[in-house]
């Protein structure tokens, strides 16, 4: 299963560029990756165009057990 870090290590992005690419900030990003929070539906779809992924499986990142 991908996580978010792997994600954006395959693009050859950082947290902070992801940030800001989605337009939130990269403690955000990070409390995504550790699992503090989650994205909201509309950042899960602008991940799915952005890693090119349906958001099927950026749900499963953040959703599955």
């Amino acid at each position: 299963m991908n996580t978010l870090k792997v994600l954006r290590a395959k693009k050859d992005v950082s947290q902070q560029e992801l940030g800001e690419k989605l337009g939130v900030s990269q403690n955000t990003v990070s409390s995504w990756e550790q699992g503090y929070t989650r994205p909201s539906t509309k950042n899960m779809l602008k991940m799915s165009d952005f890693f090119e992924i349906s958001l099927s499986e950026i749900y499963d990142i953040f959703f599955a057990n």
